[in-house]
């Protein structure tokens, strides 16, 4: 199994854009991202064997149109799909965790702690909502 058919395979799960709406930045590919699949992983390696079995091999995954491709994942998802939905739910993590798509929704990089992202001030409804939450009476008992 080569590099060339694992990153055919995470781009054909997460494609990107070719153009954003409106003139924003288009969100990458999954590897244009930076995003790497874990294939020494025995889960991974058995869905990628699986899914170059089912397009007829690693090549003819590589050949095949996008549609295609996504036919075979839709198939390989039917045939094994809590394993190819947590190999899905690995690649979404870091995908969105990656600065290039942060950048292209717009989102800050970088963590939150621990200096923290910029909040806008509160508004007078949220002012007076939270007013009513500290005039309160505790609801809780005091911890002995």
């Amino acid at each position: 199994m080569t590099n060339a058919f694992v990153d055919a395979v995470v781009d054909t799960i997460l494609p990107g854009e070719r153009q954003a709406p409106s003139g924003a930045c288009p969100l990458p590919s999954a590897t244009q991202a930076g995003v790497v699949l874990e294939t020494t992983n025995a889960r991974n390696d058995a869905l990628l064997h699986l899914i170059a079995q089912c397009a007829g091999g690693d090549e003819a995954f590589m050949r095949a149109s996008l549609s295609a491709r996504t036919h075979v994942l839709a198939s390989v998802d039917k045939e094994s799909s809590a394993a190819f939905r947590a190999l899905v739910s690995d690649l979404l993590q870091d995908y969105y965790e990656a600065p290039g798509v942060l950048a292209a929704m717009g989102w800050p990089e970088g963590a939150v702690q621990p200096h923290g992202h910029i909040v806008a001030e509160a508004d007078e409804l949220t002012l007076a909502r939270l007013e009513k939450v500290r005039a309160r009476v505790p609801f809780w008992r005091p911890a002995p």
